[in-house]
């Protein structure tokens, strides 16, 4: 019985990790920043540009 017990506990832990590698593996990439999510260019943008480049 006690064989049973341990057979469980050690299934149980092999599931959580298989599930918590499989969900970091499935996480986003980090987020690449646009001109349309940069404040400064938005900035620049409003006021045209006095620094052409």
């Amino acid at each position: 019985m006690v064989y049973l017990l341990i057979v469980l506990v050690l299934g149980t832990l092999v599931y959580i990790g298989w599930r918590a590698a499989r969900s970091q593996s499935h996480r986003a990439k980090s987020r690449v920043i646009g001109p349309d999510d940069d404040p400064d260019f938005l900035r620049r943008l409003g006021h045209g540009d006095n620094n052409p480049r």
